[in-house]
């Protein structure tokens, strides 16, 4: 006979809260990285179109979208690391 205070997680549950944690932490990954590049587009970009012209402002800025999106996602996930 099963007692009726049982409340153990069904396995339906479980997953979606394992599948809840996952959505929220790729969702703040992903806005680190998204703000890391816009920075970095927008700081390497000027810096380009301030020494090599338009040319320098693309090259710049494409450059400093990989850098700064890279370089804040690195330290989102040293910051992480450490807080657990």
């Amino acid at each position: 006979m099963q007692d009726p205070n049982d409340q153990r997680p069904k396995p339906d549950s479980l997953l979606r809260e394992v599948g809840s944690g996952l959505k929220d932490e790729v969702r703040t990954w992903l806005r680190w990285t998204m703000w890391g590049a816009v920075l970095g587009a927008v700081v390497v970009g000027a810096a380009g179109a301030w020494y090599f012209g338009f040319t320098g402002l693309a090259v710049g800025a494409g450059i400093g979208a990989v850098a700064g999106g890279l370089g804040a996602l690195l330290f989102y996930l040293s910051v992480r690391s450490e807080v657990l």
